[in-house]
């Protein structure tokens, strides 16, 4: 599911089903009116790609900047970038999202980049094909 429905209290922010009708952290009363549209993201999936990273490898993968912003005070830009990941029809948005992360990373690693700036993700969705293409700026150190 790309984006999932919940009633949340403002006060406390805990997320409630739609189906809630009271914060089962504060008890308050809920209404269609505190219902927002969540997008998951890569926080939210919940899992770490199996890959086996040299220690070398994984030092450089700790230090990459990754940002759907501009390019960051230190860094250049390297040129664009291109990236896909494709969940082969199995594990839905998390198997999509584990081979994109593991493309980025090569990508990263391979070319020598610092991260990659100006990200922005596009999915493509055909029954339980999912595919992801993300595009954006490598990033030199200056």
């Amino acid at each position: 599911m790309l984006t999932q429905r919940y009633r949340v209290y403002p006060n406390c922010q805990h997320e409630n089903f739609t189906d809630a009708n009271f914060c089962l952290s504060c008890g308050t009363k809920l209404d269609v009116s505190t219902e927002i549209v969540k997008l998951p993201h890569a926080g939210d999936q919940k899992f770490v790609p199996t890959v086996d990273l040299t220690p070398d490898e994984q030092a450089v993968i700790d230090q990459l900047v990754i940002t759907s912003g501009t390019i960051p005070n230190g860094f250049t830009r390297g040129g664009a970038i291109f990236a896909d990941g494709d969940n082969h029809g199995e594990n839905g948005y998390k198997g999509a999202w584990e081979d994109l992360t593991l493309n980025l990373w090569r990508l990263c690693i391979g070319q020598n980049y610092a991260g990659i700036a100006n990200l922005k993700i596009e999915p493509t969705v055909r029954g339980q094909f999912i595919s992801l293409l993300a595009y954006g700026d490598a990033l030199l150190k200056a």
